[in-house]
């Protein structure tokens, strides 16, 4: 009887772990079970319920800069968001339209920009006057598709600027009400460092901040979280709950369509998203044809709706670029006014509204849960200058280099597969993709 016992109670376990482990596999790749290349799945489950963000919530400013005594400081602070803070205090401002002057030289714009005794709040792209009245509250009426990347406030009060690098101007608008007394209390926080920049003109659209000295940031640590892909097949490839989605297994990818016009193709290393649609795209013989019809501030709001419909969690997700050339919006998670970049989209949702009507999203399935202690560990990063130095000694041409911004790498922790590192450094545009300047150099020591 007892061995009867010892072995039905063995034979239960057994079946509960493979019970678990088989279902965790297809958790973790829904296609994991699939013997042929290509079969045929039906699914209706529902998109994962998350907070949907506002317009205001994503296109905040990401940087705020303090032009004091004929210098410009970058403040950072790892206990206090100073760019959320002054950005809340400038929707409570009562701004009513003015003048537009555009300046003809780089020496008298930057002379504008850095004005002594202000503050300057900065995108790395542009939005419009009509997007800064739905973020920040506001009434304004004049030049609605204005274009500019930097909010500046004199702090003297009676006026605020909204500046565009890309065309030297500045649309000022006056205050009807100064009550700067929270703005400069926010200035004057305890723990709010001041990192000394200058400007360059290394692209003709945007100015690169520069930082003058070396500096020190702090190196953070969180748990991994890795989304279920389902969701996303729900939502994207069967909205209607009511199509059949067809599985196709290739080395290192999982290709899902559900035969019509939805394309998603996943890394099943790296958890790397490529999601496409062209129901409405026209095609001029075997080219896609992408019609450019929306205006500027339509298409950041659109890609915004899309970026909000994906269901994923967007706390601090900011807008981050716009491309031009192919109409990419991209959006990033931020740390104190830093990037997180990483080659495998971690932390980075690319949406691509094609105007005829299809789509193109970017993402990863991996993303930050919860910060775990990093024991207070530091990065020293050297001034831009000497970076900027030591890629051109390495061979790279600086007409190249687009530009250069401090960023949060997505590293691997060594002890734990379920931590990731993110460690403070530079990178660089270089020939149209951001790449860590450290690669960048590892690359030239190697041969490559």
């Amino acid at each position: 009887m007892k061995i009867r016992n010892f072995l039905l109670h063995s034979g239960l376990i057994i079946t509960i772990l493979i019970s678990v482990l088989l279902s965790a596999l297809i958790w973790i790749n829904p296609a994991v079970f699939q013997r042929d290349s290509k079969t045929t799945t039906s699914t209706g489950e529902s998109s994962e319920n998350v907070n949907k963000k506002k317009l205001s919530d994503v296109f905040l400013p990401l940087q705020t800069t303090l032009n004091q005594n004929g210098q410009s400081y970058v403040l950072f602070s790892d206990k206090n968001d100073v760019t959320g803070d002054l950005s809340k205090q400038l929707g409570k401002l009562s701004l009513k339209d003015g003048s537009l002057k555009t300046y003809k030289t780089d020496t008298e714009y930057q002379e504008f920009l850095q004005q002594n005794d202000s503050v300057l709040l900065s995108y790395t792209s542009s939005i419009t006057t009509a997007l800064f009245n739905q973020v920040f509250s506001q009434k304004l009426k004049g030049l609605q598709e204005y274009k500019f990347n930097r909010i500046l406030i004199p702090l003297q009060g009676g006026a605020v600027y909204l500046v565009s690098d890309q065309n030297r101007q500045a649309y000022k608008l006056t205050v009807k009400k100064d009550s700067y007394t929270k703005i400069k209390q926010i200035l004057n926080t305890n723990g709010v460092q001041k990192l000394s920049i200058s400007y360059f003109s290394l692209e003709s659209d945007n100015l690169t901040t520069f930082y003058t000295s070396s500096f020190s940031l702090p190196r953070y640590s969180y748990l991994v979280n890795k989304s279920n892909i389902s969701p996303f097949l729900s939502q994207l490839l069967n909205s209607n709950g009511q199509s059949s989605i067809t599985t196709k297994v290739q080395k290192n990818k999982t290709i899902y369509s559900d035969g019509t016009d939805n394309r998603m193709e996943v890394n099943d290393q790296t958890g790397e998203v490529v999601y496409e649609n062209y129901a409405d795209v026209n095609y001029n013989g075997n080219e896609k044809v992408r019609e450019q019809q929306l205006g500027f501030y339509d298409l950041l709001k659109q890609s915004f709706t899309q970026l909000n419909a994906l269901g994923v969690q967007l706390d601090d997700v900011r807008y981050a670029e716009y491309s031009e050339s192919d109409n990419t919006v991209t959006y990033r998670s931020y740390i104190a006014g830093f990037p997180i970049i990483n080659e495998d989209s971690y932390a980075t949702y690319k949406i691509q509204p094609l105007n005829s009507g299809g789509k193109k999203y970017v993402f990863s399935l991996n993303g930050l849960q919860v910060p775990v202690p990093s024991g207070g560990a530091k990065e020293t990063l050297p001034a831009t200058e000497t970076v900027y130095q030591e890629l051109e000694n390495a061979g790279y041409s600086s007409n190249q280099i687009k530009s250069i911004k401090v960023a949060y790498q997505w590293e691997q922790n060594t002890s734990s597969k379920l931590v990731v590192d993110l460690v403070p450094t530079y990178f660089v545009n270089y020939n149209g993709h951001w790449q860590s300047y450290t690669e960048l150099l590892k690359k030239t020591a190697s041969g490559n």
